[in-house]
């Protein structure tokens, strides 16, 4: 018997290159490589995206589908827009009858579409990757503080409260208990890292329906590598914004000389004002650095193949990013700040460096030691290819599997 499952995720790759939406879209089309699945993807999308859509309505693109969302609501992360959008979700869930409905995240499409799901279809398991946390943090999920930027651990009603001082102490609780009350109907979650699990067991969800599941990606076909004499091509992939920490990586790079090249590959997306010029002066006080702007994931191998490291030197709590995993896939050892799911990501002088978050002198230490040690980024590039194996996307797409047959009932044919 076929088992449908539902992918659901807050946008569609066609319209912004993020690494949840890949990551849920690559899982939608390897579940139906699988056999014995029929998987289908549904992706929010704004009057940005789809403007000649109405709000709540249906779409389709590519053969997935897209739910038009409206106003949303970022503190309480609930929608706006009516309610013509559950007639929406109710004719697909009509239609398709999913075993399992998998989100990931509830960003933009709404928490209580958890209720919906359970109200509509009570005899489909429900699964919620926990990719970030927006659920634990409102400050756009980054668990940094908003008057210093400081990193928080724990997130709570009195903590958040001091980053938010002009809402009352009881909205604070009422986000914390509605969010609760919506997420007691997921079935399992599931958290790309130990780091993001243990800061939501802490927040109240409870260990045991959580399971820890490490991201991958499909191995791609890889371009060939020149030799160079010295790995001192450094390269930067992702957004151009202040918590990735690149402000920061220019001034290594100043601090680090001619010795290193930056390259920093990513849009400024909807950066602030302040920060654009911040950006752009920065950039032009670093000769060895170039800003090359926004790229496809299709040009990705290439943009890599042109690398010795790739750097992420973000100062906020990271979960498991994509870009990361795309370097373990490239055989390109890594330079990343060692907290959250980066230091789990990275083993520090097997696949790559660690440097402390936020510290522009150290990270040009690491730089320029790095560009001077060929045997140690060989070694280390050797590690990375042989982490991701040829076996590891498959293992990532059958523990997923395993995990909805548990929910269902069902046995593997």
């Amino acid at each position: 018997m076929t088992l449908q499952v539902l992918q659901i995720a807050h946008d569609h790759p066609a319209h912004t290159s993020g690494g949840t939406e890949f990551l849920a879209h690559d899982l939608t089309a390897a579940l139906n490589a699988a056999g014995g699945v029929r998987a289908r993807f549904l992706a929010a999308t704004t009057s940005l995206q789809r403007p000649d859509d109405a709000p709540g309505s249906l779409g389709i693109e590519g053969g997935d589908h897209l739910l038009r969302t409206g106003r949303y609501d970022r503190f309480s992360m609930l929608r706006q827009d009516g309610t013509d959008w559950v007639a929406s979700m109710g004719r697909l869930l009509d239609s398709f009858r999913p075993d399992v409905v998998h989100l990931h995240g509830l960003d933009r499409i709404g928490a209580e579409v958890l209720a919906v799901i359970r109200r509509l279809a009570p005899k489909a398991r429900m699964v919620l990757t926990l990719h970030d946390y927006q659920i634990l943090c409102p400050n756009d999920g980054l668990m940094l503080t908003v008057q210093d930027g400081a990193r928080c651990r724990t997130a709570g009603p009195d903590r958040c409260r001091g980053c938010y001082p002009a809402m009352p102490a009881a909205a604070h609780l009422l986000r914390k208990a509605h969010l609760t009350a919506l997420l007691s109907m997921v079935d399992a979650f599931v958290a790309p890292s130990r780091f993001l699990a243990e800061r939501f067991v802490e927040w109240g969800l409870e260990a045991d329906r959580i399971t820890v599941l490490p991201n991958q990606v499909q191995a791609v076909a890889q371009p060939p590598r020149g030799s160079r004499p010295r790995p001192n091509r450094l390269a930067f992939f992702g957004n151009i914004a202040p918590h990735k920490g690149v402000l920061p990586l220019l001034a290594a790079a100043r601090l680090a000389g001619e010795r290193v090249t930056l390259d920093l590959h990513g849009g400024l997306g909807h950066a602030e004002d302040g920060f654009r010029r911040a950006f752009a002066d920065a950039l032009a006080a670093t000769p060895n650095a170039h800003h090359h702007g926004p790229y496809a994931r299709a040009d990705l191998p290439a943009l890599m193949a042109r690398a010795d490291w790739v750097v992420m030197p973000s100062i906020w709590w990271e979960n498991a990013p994509l870009v990361l995993l795309e370097a373990r896939a490239a055989g390109l050892p890594v330079i990343c700040s060692g907290i959250g799911g980066m230091a789990e990501m990275v083993e520090h002088g097997v696949t790559g460096l660690h440097v402390p978050p936020g510290d522009p002198r150290a990270l040009a230490e690491t730089m320029r030691a790095a560009a001077g040690d060929r045997a140690g980024q060989a070694r280390m590039a050797a590690a990375q290819r042989a982490r991701q194996g040829q076996d590891a996307y498959r293992s990532f797409v059958h523990s997923h599997l395993d995990l909805y047959r548990t929910l269902t009932g069902r046995i593997s044919a």
